[in-house]
């Protein structure tokens, strides 16, 4: 069995605070891509119910918080790769 030789360029150092961040921006964006499906769903619901009369107040409550918490989780998504970038 022949071994293949290495590759002569070594990996970039990367430390581990960098990689922790990495990660931490991906599960923020995997958690943030649920957040805005959950939205869109919230959003239809809120039509739908708006088109044909029924009361939609309490769906426009929770659209609203769910934008501002997809602001949120988006922002910090943005922060910590960013972080994780810089190092």
């Amino acid at each position: 069995m022949a071994t293949r030789p290495r590759s002569s360029s070594p990996r970039p150092s990367v430390s581990a605070s960098a990689v922790r961040a990495r990660r931490n921006a991906q599960h923020l964006e995997t958690f943030g891509g649920l957040l805005v499906a959950m939205t869109v769903l919230v959003l239809g619901f809120a039509i739908y119910a708006e088109v044909t009369g029924a009361p939609a107040l309490e769906l426009v409550g929770v659209l609203v918080l769910l934008l501002v918490a997809d602001v949120v989780v988006v922002k910090a998504a943005r922060s910590q790769r960013a972080r994780a970038d810089q190092r």
